[in-house]
């Protein structure tokens, strides 16, 4: 019996454990990529929510130093018949001419859950 030493290959067990590894790492990359646009949109939708907040908070800015007392009151934002998110905001008189806005902003989920954002400022109005 003739019987050779120096084989050059790679066995079936050897070849079995490459392919599961290999299909584990894959797998995993697919989870990732998975997460990470889900944590894409959910970031979208969060920066348009608080773009719509900065936008009506920088319109209250001037409204509070009008002269008139500000009022309280909200917005929403809509594409096209439903909507994305909105505002609440309230004026809080801090004294010496100065006033405090409190911005809660709402915006829808990916489950169509809701979420809620709050910011709040104080506005100047004296002179410096």
């Amino acid at each position: 019996m003739n019987t050779t030493k120096n084989r050059r290959g790679f066995t079936i067990i050897e070849v079995i454990i490459a392919i599961i590894v290999l299909t584990v790492g894959i797998l995993g990359m697919v989870t990732t990529a998975a997460l990470v646009t889900r944590m894409i949109a959910r970031g979208q939708r969060s920066a348009m929510a608080t773009a719509f907040a900065a936008r009506r908070l920088e319109r209250m800015r001037v409204e509070a130093c009008s002269g008139v007392a500000p009022a309280n009151g909200s917005d929403t934002l809509y594409r096209g018949s439903t909507w994305v998110t909105f505002n609440n905001y309230t004026f809080t008189n801090a004294g010496n001419l100065n006033w405090r806005l409190k911005i809660v902003t709402t915006y829808r989920t990916a489950q169509n859950n809701v979420r809620s954002d709050s910011s709040e400022t104080t506005i100047p109005c004296g002179t410096f």
